[in-house]
């Protein structure tokens, strides 16, 4: 028992040395330095490996060698597509391996980081952020400031965001924008290659009991092999595993080799392009991408009064606000109201019904250009405006599980 008062676990010793050296070290390295702090015998190295398993930030960068992921993100790059509510309201909405990035110690706990971090636009100005939940799905809200300056560039939906680590310890980021002229297809496609070659891998060798590898832990593995270290970022992470890969996606799970049945080739003619497969693609870049509640608090967010840390809006212009009557109370149309306070505050808001009535609307158009491949001129303005009025990006919608029978199987990160 005083053993254990004098001196420090081996899940202690082996998270302060990685997180305090800027390089990977070998598991001989980590068994010296931490003879300098405990006494270490026969099964130190059995040790060091089982707290390396129960570290999230502990990443294998080559045979015996570990570094920590704050420290390994310095200087490598990623690449954002934008979605056009992202342009139009300045939340930039975060897959796994971009939450990793920006906060990296988030998936030890899976419990909310709240760490200030640093986001330089190039040419513009840096912003100090933390991490928000946007619709049930981590954000980074960088608001009107980030708005401005996609619009001053003339950025598009076709453009692409570049993030560049400056220092993952100290929370340092720059963005710049990169115009779909300027990409160069041919050696973004050679990216995609190495990315999918590379997961395939990592996936291949994991030995852990379970049905998949979290797509948290494979992106982790991908920044220790620096695969991002190139000046040219490859594509969404879920776009090339899908296009490039062998690798199947199981919702909740993560990634799996098995059921695949060739080897996915590099076949994807562009980085933007969609080719069929026999598996179904992910449902969105953002995987799954809900915050792990708990029963009550998963049933108040899908069928009360909203998120739990929405506020209550209730703004005094005399004909509506959202707590009107319980019956007329829902996540989304309260979703709705926040943005109509926010970012049309002299906007007379729909009622309740009148919201779904038009969201209503907006899916079937979303669904027919999705059956049919494109709208008619006037169809295609007429979802525009609804989009724009409801605050709805008709991309989430596509994307999203509005059209099943119930939100049961809606997946979500466990975190």
């Amino acid at each position: 028992m005083a053993k254990d008062r004098e001196y420090p676990s081996y899940f202690t010793c082996v998270a302060e040395i990685l997180s305090n050296s800027p390089t990977p070290l070998s598991i001989e390295t980590l068994v010296s330095r931490i003879a300098k702090q405990r006494p270490v015998g026969s099964g130190a190295r059995s040790a060091v490996y089982q707290a390396i398993s129960k570290l999230y930030q502990a990443i294998p960068v080559g045979s015996g060698r570990f570094g920590w992921l704050s420290c390994l993100l310095r200087g490598q790059q990623f690449r954002h597509p934008l979605t056009r509510s992202e342009i139009r309201k300045g939340t930039l909405l975060l897959d796994e391996l971009e939450h990793a990035v920006f906060f990296p110690q988030f998936f030890q706990t899976h419990r909310p980081d709240t760490r200030l971090i640093s986001v330089e636009l190039m040419g513009g100005p840096t912003l100090q952020v933390h991490a928000e939940i946007e619709r049930g799905t981590w954000a980074l809200r960088l608001g009107q400031p980030f708005v401005k300056w996609v619009d001053q560039a003339g950025g598009t939906t076709e453009d692409d965001l570049l993030i560049q680590v400056k220092d993952g310890v100290d929370g340092e980021y720059g963005m710049r924008l990169q115009p779909k002229e300027s990409r160069q297809e041919d050696l973004i496609r050679k990216r995609n290659v190495v990315l999918s070659r590379a997961a395939e891998q990592i996936v291949g060798r994991d030995r852990k009991t379970r049905a998949a590898m979290p797509v948290w832990e494979l992106a982790g593995a991908l920044i220790g092999q620096r695969v991002y270290g190139d000046e040219i970022p490859p594509d969404d992470m879920h776009f090339v595993l899908h296009e490039y890969s062998s690798l199947r996606l199981l919702e909740d799970a993560g990634y799996t080799t098995e059921g695949q049945n060739g080897s996915g080739g590099d076949a994807a003619p562009n980085g933007r392009e969609t080719t069929s497969k026999a598996d179904k693609p992910p449902k969105n870049r953002f995987g799954s991408l809900f915050e792990n509640l708990d029963s009550a608090g998963l049933d108040h967010f899908v069928h009360g009064n909203g998120h739990p840390e929405l506020p209550s809006l209730e703004w005094g212009r005399g004909e509506l606000s959202a707590s009107d009557s319980e019956g007329d109370s829902c996540e989304a149309y309260q979703a709705y109201l926040s943005e109509l306070k926010e970012f049309a505050p002299d906007m007379t808001p729909l009622n309740h019904t009148e919201f779904h009535l038009l969201e209503a609307e907006l899916e079937m158009l979303v669904s027919l250009e999705h059956e049919f491949g494109f709208l008619m001129p006037e169809q295609e303005r007429r979802k525009n405006e609804l989009a724009d009025r409801l605050f709805i990006d008709p991309d989430y919608l596509l994307g999203g599980d509005w059209d099943q029978d119930d939100f049961g199987d809606v997946p979500y990160w466990n975190n």
